[in-house]
């Protein structure tokens, strides 16, 4: 069991350079405190969210010294296959081994028209990234051609530092688990489905996976709030939850609603009652075991601050909070 934290803020939480430090600053206590990785993630086109995953990692890689580092995801049909692959390779020659990518086809078309990348495509750009990424990354030289990319006799320099540098695909369709399954080391969920969606699509990962003789892995991306009594958490946390939830509503990473027809209908109730880990140290360690005993999680990715809040300060206690009294039960 690991755990792992995954940064989100953008332009709206404030001034960009005060917040990337921020980032960093949480990073570096992530890395302080035992946490297994520092992720980053990214939308191109959202006050919300930077868009540039991989400099954040190299500057994250620069600060630290343990942790895992990279992206839970990267919008990997935006990238050219090849240069990401080389920059990818070159994150894991630089942090000592410590590379862990992550990649999404992207919900959003605004990300697309943002880069001049057609939305329909981002599912078959994805496949095929994801197969010229490991071809890259385990030949010395290689050619591929597909329907969106061509590239003859082609050498990535440097190869990554692992021997076996991991590829984990993000996925909530059918179609997105079996491409996980069959191009993936790993299967990662969306931050907000219940636990009773997670364990129907790892069940179908899993057997996706066992048909391509694999044996699957499943890592769960979830926000996560400690706090020492349920009304300190709803004090600090409560107002975030629920407008966070409301807005992935509205941009339709959440379908698994029976009953809301808008976003005013969410209550916070339905936000923590099996979506986040939320509450007190106890609470929250139920709910992770909950999540690997229903769905079989084997690595949380955490989210600790809403790009709306809450404050720095509070989110590096929320983070050693989870360190000193969650994580040390497993």
């Amino acid at each position: 069991m690991g755990f792992g934290v995954v940064f989100t803020q953008g332009v709206v939480s404030g001034d960009p350079y005060r917040v990337g430090q921020e980032v960093l600053e949480q990073a570096t206590a992530a890395d302080r405190l035992g946490f297994d990785a520092a992720l980053t993630t990214e939308h191109k086109h959202s006050t919300e969210y930077f868009g540039s995953a991989l400099p954040m990692a190299y500057a994250i890689a620069a600060r630290t010294e343990r942790v895992r580092v990279g992206t839970s995801v990267a919008l990997g049909p935006l990238y050219n296959p090849v240069e990401l692959a080389q920059d990818a390779a070159m994150l894991d020659q630089i942090s000592g081994g410590r590379l862990f990518l992550g990649l999404g086809a992207g919900y959003l078309e605004e990300d697309f028209t943002t880069v001049g990348v057609p939305f329909t495509e981002r599912a078959g750009r994805l496949d095929e990234t994801a197969r010229i990424v490991r071809s890259a990354w385990t030949n010395e030289r290689f050619s591929f051609s597909g329907e969106h990319y061509t590239f003859d006799d082609v050498s990535v320099i440097p190869k990554p530092l692992q021997a076996h540098a991991p590829l984990h695909l993000g996925a909530w369709t059918p179609g997105g688990l079996r491409r996980a399954a069959r191009l993936g080391d790993g299967w990662i969920s969306n931050a907000l489905m219940s636990v009773d969606t997670m364990a129907q699509m790892a069940s179908a990962y899993r057997d996706e996976a066992a048909l391509n003789d694999k044996e699957g892995h499943v890592s769960a991306v979830r926000f996560c709030w400690p706090a020492r009594s349920r009304e300190e958490g709803m004090r600090d946390f409560g107002d975030t939850a629920l407008a966070m939830v409301r807005t992935l509503w509205e941009y339709g990473a959440i379908g698994d609603m029976p009953g809301v027809r808008s976003a005013s209908d969410i209550t916070i109730d339905d936000a923590v009652r099996d979506r986040i880990i939320f509450g007190t140290p106890d609470e929250c360690a139920e709910s992770i075991r909950g999540f690997q005993d229903t769905a079989g999680v084997q690595d949380f990715l955490l989210i600790f601050r809403h790009p709306t809040g809450p404050g720095q300060a509070k989110v590096l206690a929320a983070m050693e909070l989870f360190a000193t009294e969650v994580a040390k039960q497993f």
